[in-house]
């Protein structure tokens, strides 16, 4: 066996000519399909019979030396003959010695066909002589078909599998002593492997690597039992015009560290701006916790902590190459599309915020309505989500004070002498005395102002859930942190709210700070959650109403501002209210007015359990695209006032201002849309629809800027028309626009809000205020004196923050250093 890299050393049948051989093998297959007949015996002479009587006697012949048995002696020479080339031009008999015995097939045949008498041959010997036959005709195509394959090759490689799949025994070769591997160039850049006797190879390395990668293949391919490589290293560098040593040090670096070695090798080869593996390790270090840094700030940070000279030792290319390179870059997309640096703190982005949130909202209240408890993922998702918005300890009330509200507020005062100790944080009786000293508490007087000092008790909690372990016991309307009693920081809020005023005003009127009195009033923040805990469930009419309200709210300097006024833009307010009896359901603020915040909107009512049967809104889209998904059966009306002031406006904007006086045509569509809605019936609204709708081609062919008139009000009329003959759908959105209103007049006093977490803050307050606040009493008789909570069905006379607001008239103030004045 041996190795060529040409084609001048070769065995002596294969340098014959092709043809002649593809000669040799159709001459005998054409005798093999045409054999020769004799009719008579040659050798014989012919005898003319004598007259006269005859007998006939058997004559009796060897059966070898009969006649008939001689076209079939030239036949089984033919075909043993043609066997023999077929077999020794397609390599079978260089394959395995064993494929010489196919060569007995047509001997078995041609002995059987002879040995058999031709009359009374039996019916199985005659159908085994077929068989014989037929096999010998299959297994002559099939070398037939690898030979002309092999001449026209590499065209013929589907021809070759196909020849192959015919034969139906397969025989395991010893080694051949006359193996070999040609290695010939193709084209300037492909090579062409032929594996003589096995297999043929052809491979065009696209690079560097692939070609390493071919020669490494080439030394690993082994003889059976061999345990040398069949191809040398110098065979292969020759081969592939390389150095030997290349060859030794590729394939020792791929026997220590594996095939990806190579792939390494490649890309620092192919990629030379790649930092060296140290410096590599060093730059990933300073990027990967501080992700949003920029290639350049991670250059001047290296250079600040000495790891780099100067710039030019490293290029912003090879950082960018290096990020790519180790995945670094890919995650680092994924991170800046979800946070980002705000304030020194990692804060997710809205965009991101909004979609996540909605997905899990989404997931809970499934999981909540099919009785199913949080996996462990959803919290680490929960968990994710509260990045959005760090909270400040400035807005948020101190757990001292705010559990000393809720208790002053929600429950009712016990005028029992043994009424038991409970702790303040935990509200467990499990308490003991800490000790016998009392200690001072400055209080001062909400009627005279004075300051005056009264003891305390400081007491053991001994419930192991509690996380203070001791707290003081006050008089009741004594607040921990604060001087002043319950009464004045209520006093404050209702001063703050009812009167419509601003913290600096009020502030001065209780001879406050400005930053005390903002305290007070968001120390009542937390009571709106406490206050929907103590109702439970949220009890409704099933008719919501649904608006929003766009505010001004100082953003941080990176945000462009919305106006004139500088850091201010704008946020926007939505409100969800009980249509009957003005309740608030939701009340939220966004950052945008998109379908993103009605979806969060809807998701809120829907998480609180309620399920409205009739939804009131205006005019915006939002609200059809995003009340079905939510709440499907829900069914959807559209303020008429409000349509009614769009098509005025859209009508002022085709024929100008004033347009009733100016434009006659313009004064009959107005009236047109009026007489629609004040119909009756639902019949005579759509006959009056179908009139108007019949003036479109008209107008609009007159006056082209009148076509969005028509497109709304066809677009809108569906949801309009509902409301007629209906005994629950209000026609207008008007009881959330009074709860809008009741919020803008102390919106408009505030001249904007500081940040969104005050705005958030504010809120609460308000609707803490608004809901226990009764109606005044010239109202209609069903509000009159009653606060939109008692309208709801609540019972509120067991909750003791209930009957302050419930007060008709604020209670005596003394301002310190003066008289008491009383307050009508």
């Amino acid at each position: 066996m041996y190795c060529s890299t040409d084609l001048h050393i070769s065995p002596i049948l294969p340098r014959l000519p092709r043809t002649v051989a593809l000669l040799l093998i159709l001459s005998l297959l054409v005798r093999t399909c045409h054999p020769l007949a004799i009719t008579q015996p040659l050798w014989l002479p012919v005898v003319p019979t004598p007259a006269g009587r005859w007998c006939v006697k058997k004559v009796l012949r060897h059966p070898a030396l009969s006649l008939p048995r001689a076209p079939l002696l030239a036949r089984l020479l033919v075909r043993c003959a043609l066997l023999g080339v077929l077999l020794y031009v397609t390599g079978w008999l260089r394959r395995t010695p064993l494929s010489s015995g196919l060569l007995l097939l047509p001997v078995a045949q041609t002995l059987l066909r002879c040995s058999l008498p031709h009359r009374r041959a039996s019916k199985h010997l005659r159908r085994g002589e077929h068989v014989l036959h037929r096999l010998y005709q299959l297994l002559v195509l099939a070398l037939l078909i690898q030979t002309l394959s092999q001449l026209l090759a590499p065209r013929s490689a589907p021809v070759t599998a196909a020849s192959s799949a015919l034969v139906v025994v397969a025989w395991h070769s010893p080694p051949d002593e006359q193996a070999e591997v040609v290695i010939a160039p193709g084209d300037p850049t492909g090579y062409q492997l032929t594996l003589r006797g096995t297999f043929q190879l052809s491979f065009d390395p696209r690079d560097l690597f692939e070609r390493w990668l071919l020669i490494l293949f080439l030394r690993a391919l082994r003889l059976p039992g061999a345990r040398r490589s069949f191809l040398t290293q110098a065979q292969l560098a020759e081969a592939f015009g390389v150095h030997l040593c290349e060859v030794s040090r590729w394939e020792k670096q791929v026997r220590t560290h594996g095939w990806h070695i190579l792939s390494d090798r490649y890309r620092h080869q192919l990629h030379s701006a790649l930092p060296l593996p140290e410096l590599s390790r060093k730059i990933l270090q300073v990027w990967v916790p501080a992700f949003w840094l920029s290639a350049w700030d991670v250059r001047e940070r290296l250079i600040a902590r000495g790891v780099l000279p100067e710039r030019g030792a490293l290029s912003l290319d090879s950082l960018h190459k290096l990020a790519h390179h180790t995945g670094f870059a890919q995650v680092r997309q994924i991170l800046l599309e979800r946070f980002l640096l705000q304030d020194g703190q990692l804060v997710a982005r809205e965009h991101w915020w909004l979609n996540e949130l909605l997905a899990l909202n989404e997931r809970l209240l499934t999981k909540l309505e099919n009785g199913e408890s949080i996996s462990p993922q959803e919290l680490v998702d929960v968990e994710s989500l509260r990045l959005k918005s760090p909270r400040k300890d400035v807005d948020a009330a101190s757990p001292p004070l705010a559990a000393a509200l809720q208790s002053a507020l929600f429950q009712p005062s016990k005028d029992t002498p043994d009424q038991p100790i409970c702790c303040t944080y935990c509200g467990s009786d499990r308490t003991a005395p800490k000790s016998k000293k009392p200690r001072l508490k400055t209080v001062v007087a909400p009627l005279s102002g004075q300051k005056h000092q009264i003891e305390v008790l400081r007491h053991y909690c001994h419930n192991p859930d509690c996380p203070y372990k001791s707290f003081t016991d006050f008089p009741p309307g004594v607040l921990p942190h604060s001087p002043h009693p319950l009464h004045a920081h209520l006093l404050a809020v209702e001063v703050y709210e009812v009167l419509l005023s601003t913290y600096r005003r009020s502030a001065r009127m209780f001879a406050v700070s400005t930053a005390t009195f903002y305290r007070w009033v968001a120390s009542l923040s937390p009571a709106a959650t406490a206050l929907a805990a103590y109702l439970g469930v949220v009890r409704t009419s099933g008719i919501v109403g649904m608006d929003d309200k766009w505010v001004k709210v100082c953003s941080p300097s990176k945000v462009p501002p919305h106006g004139t006024r500088r850091r201010a833009v704008w946020r926007y307010v939505y409100f969800a209210v009980d249509v009957y009896s003005y309740d608030i359901l939701a009340l939220e603020i966004y950052p945008q007015h998109n379908d993103k915040a009605v979806h969060l909107l809807l998701l809120e009512l829907k998480a609180k359990g309620v399920y409205p049967h009739i939804v009131v809104t205006d005019l915006d889209p939002a609200y059809g695209r995003m009340l079905p998904k939510v709440f499907p059966r829900a069914v959807h009306h559209e303020c008429i006032f409000h349509a009614l002031q769009n098509a005025s406006r859209q009508l002022t904007e085709a024929y100008g201002r004033h347009y009733r006086e100016k434009n006659s045509q313009a004064a009959q569509l107005h009236e047109a849309a009026i007489r629609i809605f004040r119909a009756k019936t639902q019949k005579t609204a759509r006959k009056r629809f179908r009139n108007l709708m019949d003036l479109r081609q008209k107008c609009v062919s007159q006056t082209p800027e009148v076509a969005p008139f028509f497109s709304s009000l066809e677009r809108h009329f569906p949801k309009l028309v509902n409301a007629l003959e209906h005994p629950l759908i209000p026609k207008t959105n008007n009881a959330t626009e009074l709860v809008i209103r009741r919020f803008d007049q102390h919106y408009q006093s505030m001249c904007g809000l500081n940040s969104l977490e005050s705005a958030r803050t504010y809120l609460r307050v308000f609707e803490f205020v608004y809901r226990l606040t009764p109606f005044a009493d010239d109202n209609p008789s069903p509000t009159r004196g009653k606060c939109p909570l008692e309208l709801a069905g609540y019972d509120l006379d067991a909750l003791p923050i209930a009957e302050f607001f419930r007060q008709l008239k604020l209670p005596t103030l003394s301002l310190p250093g003066e008289e008491v004045v009383p307050m009508t």
